[in-house]
């Protein structure tokens, strides 16, 4: 077994295919962020992608880290994710925190203490535990309102929204540059937000991340999902995200998406949906000691 540096997100996906297509709902995360580079819909200060190969140079696990963002750890045998840790503590010593099967994140920061690099002497802080849910059949609520595509029209409130969702969900504001608000462009362009409104005025959002293509199928994780308190507790946001489901369902899609796992309430409301647990994972922050 071995751990091998890909050095572009094309070779990264070309590479990965067959292993995606195995489980293409927990690797979406991968492809999807390697889709959006590859497209030229996202950049990042910098790229790492790692393949682990068995001894037959078959593809068993695969990892990438986007900067400033951490280490995406995808399904892998655990001591595969030992070796992960010594490849990553040579190549990337300053990942801020990572996420993956708990058993796997584990396995990982035990193998890297043992590397001894700089950045192994951090303390691993457990942060955010998330669910992963995969669309079974979809139950529509009855909300008031109707769904929309979001348009260039829409940019100044879902730029908002985007920054408003990361602080409910990190508690910390967004700082956001050139680079978001392309983003942002390239999502609009391509219909990947909706808005929900009544009477004309918009009350909630839903967007997806880049579809994903693998051996098995269609992959698109919905997210983010966004509805100003004041709007709240109305269904809104269960009736955007409905419609967006849908929308993704008539284009061959399987649909899912992740949640917080500590939260009862968007938890409950996806469940009544159609969404069924697959998995979770969890992330880890990296902080210096002391």
């Amino acid at each position: 077994m071995e751990v091998v540096p890909c050095f572009s997100p094309e070779v990264f996906l070309s590479e990965t295919a067959s292993y995606r297509g195995l489980d293409p709902i927990r690797t979406n995360v991968l492809g999807s962020i390697a889709v959006a580079v590859w497209k030229d819909a996202r950049s990042y200060d910098a790229y790492w992608w790692w393949l682990v190969k068995d001894d037959e140079g078959v593809v068993i696990g695969a990892s990438l880290r986007t900067a400033p963002y951490g280490l995406q750890i995808g399904p892998m045998p655990v001591e595969a994710a030992s070796l992960l840790a010594e490849s990553v503590a040579r190549d990337d010593d300053e990942f801020p925190w990572l996420s993956g099967p708990e058993e796997l994140v584990t396995a990982f920061l035990e193998s890297y203490r043992v590397s001894r690099s700089p950045g192994s002497s951090r303390n691993a802080l457990r942060g955010r535990k998330s669910l992963i849910y995969e669309l079974g059949d979809l139950v529509v609520p009855e909300v008031e309102g109707s769904c929309r595509e979001a348009t260039m029209d829409d940019f100044d409130l879902v730029d908002q929204w985007s920054s408003d969702f990361h602080f409910f969900v990190d508690g910390v504001a967004r700082e956001t540059d050139e680079r978001d608000g392309a983003f942002l462009i390239a999502r609009l362009e391509e219909g990947a937000r909706s808005l929900w409104c009544v009477r004309d005025v918009v009350v909630s959002m839903a967007g997806h991340s880049s579809p994903v293509e693998t051996p098995s199928g269609l992959v698109t994780r919905i997210g983010p999902v966004f509805t100003p308190a004041e709007n709240r507790g109305r269904g809104y946001g269960s009736a955007v995200t409905a419609c967006l489901s849908a929308t993704l369902l008539g284009r061959g899609s399987r649909v899912m998406l992740y949640t917080d796992a500590v939260n009862p309430t968007s938890n409950g409301v996806y469940q009544r949906m159609g969404y069924h647990l697959i998995d979770n994972v969890v992330q880890y922050d990296l902080v210096e000691a002391g």
